[in-house]
Formats: structure tokens, C-alpha cells, sequence
């Protein structure tokens, strides 16, 4: 009779295993039957779409604008990949004006060619556009914050544009990116109206450029270097400069003019590729009348930008710069825009470190 009680046990339990098996197959928790996500699966999960709006400034082969651009005139790609279009369109512009108030090295740099290029332009702007003004020298100041009162930014820079000594550029550009342009919605100009020279810090050309990038202004330059460099180099450079140079205070004020004539030279570089970088344009006049006469023409080339909206995955980490590409497919049109951009995902401030790294 044990001997049966045992067997009886046995078999009880293998039937209760054998149950419990086809249970747990039917019910798919088989551990054989689990299937990880892949990396690629779990990159996907983390991708999220992003509109990207992205400005381009477009001519027709006659140097004015096409009678109307549709989505099919234009092909985008970023990193080499083609992107789906989703509008073209244009919006009232949002300007930024940048002027340069420093001039401690020559008085050739006449400052006031600034201000009133910059009241032509404000007169020039459109019933829906709106603008903001930054002058610098030895600090930056806001004088003007956005607005389309065209009366307002007229009296900020007839009452509170003052001259400064050194030039703190650099500053300037961060602190455009990365306090003012981020509160002005919509496609973003920024007109600087400078010789390009920072007599404060050096090599901080890449942080600003980033911080303009990432905020995907577009960069229209009148610049001084030209027209300055034209007047000063004959007079710094001349067969008889040794001579006067024997006096140490003479050669103290030549070495200071050569030394900015060179500064020049490399401001105008750095100028051209900040323009080319951000999809804008650059002036370099010889002659003041040319400087002044620049305004139209600016305002022109702002009014030739339109926006082309795409949709584009980003990782919610991604801070990569991506590569721009824009063809057009119509002979008769051209087209000019940045370089690329950054993911205009919430990340830390590129202003914010350089500021920082600063203090």
C-alpha cells in the first residue's frame, strides 16, 4: 500500500509540472520565448520629431524675387539625407542691429556712420516687422528691446547710442544669441554695422558663431574694415615711418595703428566667413557715401528670405551640428542659406558656459 501512496504521489506531481508547462507556453512567459529590443528599437523610442524652420534667402536670375515659390521648387537635405517639406512661406522680419560704439585706436573710425545707417534701415522696416538695437564698446547695452514702434527705436538711438573706448565684439554676438534673439519668435536677422575688431579677448570667434548657429540667425555685416584700413595704411605705412618712429611716443602710437591695421585684415576674414557661415551677406565700402548708401540694399536682402519648414528626428540629447543643403528645381531661381544648425531641442546655453568660463 505504500508502495502505491508513493506512486499515486508521483504521478500527481508530474501532472501538476506537465499542466504548469503548457500554462506558462500558452500564456507566452516562457523565458526561452523572451525577445529583448534591439539597439535600433530602443534608438527609435528615443527619437522625437522636431520642426525645423529653416531660412533661406531666395533671388530669381533678373536679382529680384520669384512671383511665388511652392514646396516642389526646393529639396532640403540635413547630413546628407533628404528631408520632407511641409511649407514655404515668408514672415515679418525680426532684426536685430548691432552697433559698434568703440573707437579708442584712430579717429579715422567715425561711429556715427553706424547710428545713421541704422535710422535709415529703421525707417525702411515693414508695417509687421520688428527690431531690437545693442550698441558696444567697453561693455554691451541694450538701448532698444523688440519692438515695432518705429519712433521708440529712433529716440533709443538718438538718445542713448554714446561712444565708447575698447570694443568688446564678441560679447556682443554672445549676448545677442543667448539673451535677445531667443525672445523675438520667427526668422531671426542680425545686421552688425562694425570693423569686426575685439580689443578685449581673443579667439572666441567659434563660441559666438555657435551661439548664432543655435539660434539660426541670419548674419548681414556693414563693415569699417575697408574703410578704414584704405585711410590708415598710408599713413602707418609710408617710406619715412622709421624715421618719425625714432621719437618712442610716435613709435608707441605707429605700433598701436599697425597693430590695428592687422587686426583689421583679420576682423575682414572673420566677418566674411560669419556672413557665408549663417547664410547671409557682407558689405565692405571703401567710401563713407558707399557705407551709408548700404541701407536699402539690406533691407532688401532681409525681405528676400523666406522660411522652408521640414520635420526632422532628433535624440532628446542631441547637440551635433547638422549639415544644410538646399537645391532648387528651377533654373531661373537661386538660393543662398546657412551651413547647418543645432537641434533646437532645450539644451544648455553654449551662452551660458562662455559667460562662465568667463567670470
Amino acid at each position: 500500500m505504500r508502495l502505491n501512496i508513493k506512486a499515486r504521489f508521483v504521478i500527481a506531481f508530474c501532472m501538476v509540472v506537465s499542466v504548469s508547462a503548457v500554462s506558462q507556453a500558452q500564456s507566452g512567459r516562457l523565458r526561452g520565448s523572451f525577445s529583448p529590443a534591439s539597439d535600433d528599437e530602443k534608438t527609435a523610442l528615443k527619437l522625437r520629431a522636431e520642426e525645423v524652420l529653416l531660412p533661406v534667402s531666395v533671388r530669381g536670375d533678373n536679382g529680384k524675387m520669384p512671383s511665388s515659390l511652392e514646396r516642389s521648387d526646393f529639396i532640403v537635405s540635413e547630413d546628407g539625407k533628404r528631408q520632407h517639406i511641409t511649407s514655404v512661406h515668408q514672415t515679418p522680419a525680426n532684426i536685430l542691429f548691432i552697433l559698434d560704439a568703440s573707437g579708442d585706436v584712430t579717429p579715422l573710425k567715425n561711429i556715427n556712420v553706424n547710428r545713421d545707417l541704422a535710422l535709415k534701415m529703421i525707417a525702411s522696416l515693414g508695417e509687421k516687422d520688428r527690431a531690437a538695437i545693442i550698441a558696444y564698446s567697453d561693455k554691451v547695452n541694450l538701448l532698444a528691446s523688440w519692438t515695432g514702434d518705429k519712433e521708440q527705436l529712433r529716440q533709443a538711438l538718438l538718445m542713448k547710442f554714446k561712444p565708447g573706448l575698447k570694443s568688446s565684439f564678441y560679447d556682443a554676438l554672445v549676448y545677442a544669441a543667448a539673451e535677445v534673439l531667443p525672445k523675438a519668435e520667427g526668422r531671426r536677422s542680425v545686421v552688425l554695422l562694425t570693423d569686426g575688431v575685439d580689443s578685449l579677448i581673443t579667439g572666441w570667434l567659434a563660441e559666438a558663431l555657435k551661439e548664432i548657429h543655435k539660434i539660426r540667425a541670419t548674419v548681414y555685416i556693414a563693415s569699417h574694415t575697408a574703410m578704414i584700413a584704405r585711410r590708415l595704411k598710408p599713413r602707418v605705412f609710408h617710406p619715412l615711418a622709421w624715421f618719425e618712429m625714432r621719437d618712442p611716443r610716435v613709435r608707441e602710437r605707429y605700433e598701436e595703428q599697425r597693430r590695428y591695421v592687422r587686426q583689421l585684415e583679420a576682423a575682414e576674414t572673420n566677418l566674411k566667413g560669419l556672413a557665408e557661415e549663417t547664410g547671409g551677406a557682407m558689405w565692405n565700402p571703401e567710401t563713407r557715401d558707399d557705407f551709408e548708401s548700404l541701407a536699402a540694399r539690406i533691407i532688401e536682402e532681409i525681405g528676400s528670405e523666406y522660411v522652408i519648414a521640414y520635420s526632422s528626428e532628433r535624440r532628446p540629447d542631441d547637440t551635433s551640428f547638422h549639415t544644410i543643403k538646399v537645391y532648387v528645381t528651377r533654373s531661373e531661381i537661386k538660393v543662398r542659406t546657412r551651413r547647418g544648425i543645432y537641434s533646437s531641442l532645450p539644451v544648455e546655453s553654449e551662452g551660458q558656459k562662455a559667460k562662465s568660463r568667463r567670470q
